[in-house]
């Protein structure tokens, strides 16, 4: 996976910006500065450990929050199928409470935490694996010159 700089102009608005608007920050992740271009091999085999001891935890994570995907997933395609206006209250309010249950699980902070854990590991991992691989190209090039 390459990634490629893609310059961006600022867009322009026309009109007048809404008084309270707050403009969205853009958040750099912190592996963008913490693992930079590496220079030697002492620092490719940091990056190396850190790559290592990280990816365990990652592949964890994500079998983990796949699973729960996998399930909510399936879950959706059932709540599809079932009757939007069901003719017995009972079963409405019966309802009404899974539904109220599925939406509670699916915003749980536990479970978005994790998911968001799983997704920051990824980009970091992928981040290092590439000053990694770019290293280790650069390494050759220098050898078979």
């Amino acid at each position: 996976m390459t990634l490629k700089s893609v310059e961006r102009k600022p867009e322009l608005r026309n009109g007048h910006i809404p008084a309270g608007h707050i403009p969205k920050p853009i958040v750099m992740p912190d592996y963008l500065a913490k693992y930079p271009a590496i220079q030697t091999n002492e620092m490719r085999d940091r990056y190396k450990a850190v790559f290592n001891d990280q990816f365990a935890e990652y592949k964890e994570l994500s079998v983990e929050v796949h699973a729960v995907l996998k399930k909510f997933d399936e879950l959706d395609a059932l709540l599809r199928q079932l009757p939007h206006h069901p003719e017995c209250i009972y079963e409405q309010e019966r309802l009404s409470k899974v539904l109220q249950e599925y939406k509670k699980k699916k915003n749980d902070p536990a479970f978005l935490e994790k998911k968001e854990r799983c997704e920051y590991l990824k980009n970091k991992l992928s981040h290092i694996k590439q000053q990694i691989q770019h290293y280790d190209k650069v390494m050759n090039w220098n050898v078979e010159t």
